[in-house]
């Protein structure tokens, strides 16, 4: 056998062995499989990063992470998306965001409400909601969920420089033809500046527990740990799955939320296949967690590392670490939350339960 034809089936057998890497240096143009480390993506300036596009999500959510300092007053101008989800994560720092329903507000019939975000803590602005927001710390990250993906062409499109026919109060921006991009500016919109505790408007904030409406046309405000958890127990691992929104809040489009993730308890227990026919993307907080996607090689997220997958894409996720969470977007009403939670149980602690030498078959029967 020639040395190059040799050579050749080396390379090719080793691919299949092995896989290819999940690995990406940017966020592709496509769907497919694919991890990112921590501040990569699609970079647009001024510290915001898209790791999860339209493009690579087949249309189902965008992600961007907001990484900046104080922005002193409003980041953006009071504004309405018609059309579009727009949910608010603190990951770092502190953010303030602004939420009034758009008819409530112009029948004087709503009350303005805002709260002051910190890590884990977030806020979901439905369609028709006026929204604004400002960073209040010199290190800040906001993760932003955007429904359905293609959203961030408006960032990439809105003329940014100076612009002789701009609106008062718009930062220099000519406001003429924002409709197409579904951003409708509301600049009499003011503000309120009355916070106390993180808090202004009703509705409980670290005060007592966050709870989710049937169905929504105003904002949703979930903290840290104030919402509701549900703790499965499938196949020797304990999962908390923590809702902000499900497809009960958003006409079915997307859920988004946290998994706190215990190692097995068998530790030779392979992690249960997952396929799901919806979008899928986490973005890691605590611990290491391993994916496993058929045809690739496993890849080990840690802290802010992105990992996303096509619908009906067979994939698994395990920890090693003690305490592992990360957050999940799915592309529809009934993804992997929906899946563990059909068959959890209420639960009311941010921890799981902490029994040690427990086998796999005690596990089911907690």
């Amino acid at each position: 056998m020639a040395k190059s034809l040799r050579l050749g089936l080396l390379v090719y057998l080793a691919s299949v062995v092995y896989g290819a890497s999940l690995w990406v240096p940017t966020t592709p143009q496509s769907p497919k499989p694919y991890a990112l480390r921590k501040g990569l993506g699609i970079a647009l300036g001024g510290g915001n990063t898209f790791p999860v596009t339209g493009n690579s999500s087949g249309k189902a959510f965008c992600l961007l992470n907001t990484n900046a300092g104080s922005s002193g007053g409003a980041g953006v101008f009071p504004h309405v998306h018609k059309k579009t989800y727009e949910n608010f994560y603190a990951v770092k720092g502190r953010v303030q965001l602004w939420g009034q329903n758009l008819d409530g507000y112009l029948a004087n019939a709503s009350v303005q409400q805002t709260r002051i975000l910190g890590p884990g803590d977030i806020g979901a602005i439905p369609p028709n909601t006026i929204h604004t927001f400002s960073l209040l710390e010199p290190d800040t990250q906001l993760t932003g969920v955007l429904v359905p993906g293609g959203f961030e062409e408006f960032f990439f499109n809105m003329e940014l420089s100076p612009n002789p026919g701009a609106s008062p109060g718009a930062g220099g921006l000519d406001l003429a033809g924002l409709a197409k991009w579904d951003v409708h500016p509301q600049l009499d919109f003011v503000p309120r500046r009355d916070v106390v505790n993180g808090r202004a408007g009703p509705g409980n904030w670290y005060d007592g527990p966050n709870s989710l409406p049937p169905n929504v046309s105003a904002p949703i405000w979930i903290a840290k740990n104030h919402g509701p958890k549900y703790l499965n127990s499938e196949s020797g691992r304990y999962q908390i799955v923590t809702p902000f929104v499900t497809g009960q809040q958003t006409n079915n489009t997307f859920s988004q939320g946290t998994i706190t993730l215990s190692p097995f308890a068998d530790a030779k227990q392979k992690a249960p296949v997952v396929v799901s026919a919806v979008a899928t993307a986490f973005m890691l907080e605590e611990g290491q967690l391993e994916v496993s996607v058929d045809g690739f090689e496993v890849a080990v997220l840690i802290n802010g590392d992105i990992f996303f997958v096509p619908p009906n894409t067979h994939f698994s996720y395990a920890t090693t670490a003690e305490f592992t969470k990360f957050m999940y977007v799915t592309g529809g009403g009934k993804g992997l939350d929906y899946d563990l939670t059909s068959k959890a149980r209420v639960w009311d602690s941010a921890f799981y339960p902490q029994e040690t030498a427990i086998s796999a078959v005690q596990f089911e029967r907690i």
